[in-house]
């Protein structure tokens, strides 16, 4: 029993690098963010203190509390979509063999070996004013002046989707190759169609990865900011474009800190809820 505990203890020693690593890379500066949140910033002077100047700003401004709900609509938005079209993905990656399953992860992953840049530039080239959609549109008659399709919430969405559909399909595909076939087969012998066999039985076991995916996606989305820059030009704000404002050109680091924290409090409310209905698909 001693010979057990002794080297449960000396496991532990293993963590102590991770755990430093993350104790200085977000607990440390968590704590500056707090630290700076409550303190005063005045003629360009930052005063440490207990003040909650920053909050009162942020809850009385007009702004800043518009531009957090709408990076959270865009957040959701950006979820939703990624719902949408990576389910049907995830169940033909399921039904498909391993050489077709290769493919489609090969494809739903490039994205992540691109540049953010190059990506946001290839967008550019395809939905801009003489990009390819708009030129080919006119080309052929269809159009006559160019569809609004960048610098608006449809460019910035399509752009954060187009990447961020591989953290819903693997979470996805991971719950539905872990369903038992057999159940499904059994509904369908005992005269469910399809649909019915798909909303009773597929759905319901797959809800886990719908709930681990859509996480994943909605704190992403959260923090995006060079896509809305790029996509978005001056027509879509996000919190984390105002945070970054507030540091470069204002120096305002006390009101990007309480900006941060609020941002931070969202994702953190949102892992809460994912947490809570991860027990109860499981319960």
């Amino acid at each position: 029993m001693s010979q057990t505990q002794g080297g449960n203890s000396k496991a532990w020693w293993l963590l102590s690098p991770g755990v430093g690593l993350y104790i200085l890379t977000f607990f440390i500066p968590l704590a500056m963010l707090l630290v700076l949140s409550f303190a005063k910033f005045e003629n360009s002077v930052t005063t440490i203190g207990f003040f909650f100047d920053n909050y009162v700003k942020i809850m009385t401004d007009g702004i800043t509390l518009t531009i957090f709900y709408r990076t959270v609509q865009l957040a959701l938005m950006i979820t939703v979509s990624c719902l949408v079209l990576g389910y049907p993905v995830a169940v033909l990656m399921r039904r498909s063999g391993p050489r077709a399953r290769l493919w489609l992860l090969f494809f739903i992953v490039s994205p992540l070996l691109t540049s953010i840049i190059v990506r946001n530039v290839a967008w550019v080239l395809i939905l801009g004013r003489s990009g390819i959609i708009n030129d080919t549109l006119i080309d052929w008659g269809w159009i006559s002046t160019p569809l609004p399709l960048m610098y608006n919430t449809f460019g910035v969405v399509l752009a954060v989707v187009h990447v961020y559909l591989s953290f819903m399909v693997l979470p996805l595909f991971g719950a539905l190759i872990a369903i038992d076939s057999s159940i499904e087969e059994a509904a369908s012998s005992l005269g469910a169609s399809p649909l019915r066999v798909f909303l009773t039985v597929t759905l319901p076991l797959s809800l886990p990865g719908v709930t681990a995916g859509c996480t994943l996606v909605f704190i992403l989305s959260m923090g995006i900011y060079l896509t809305p820059v790029i996509m978005g030009g001056n027509f879509v704000l996000t919190l984390p474009m105002l945070i970054t404002d507030s540091v470069r050109n204002l120096y305002n680091w006390p009101v990007a800190s309480a900006m941060a924290l609020m941002l931070l409090a969202a994702i953190g409310a949102m892992v809460l809820l994912s947490a809570r209905v991860q027990k109860m698909v499981g319960g």
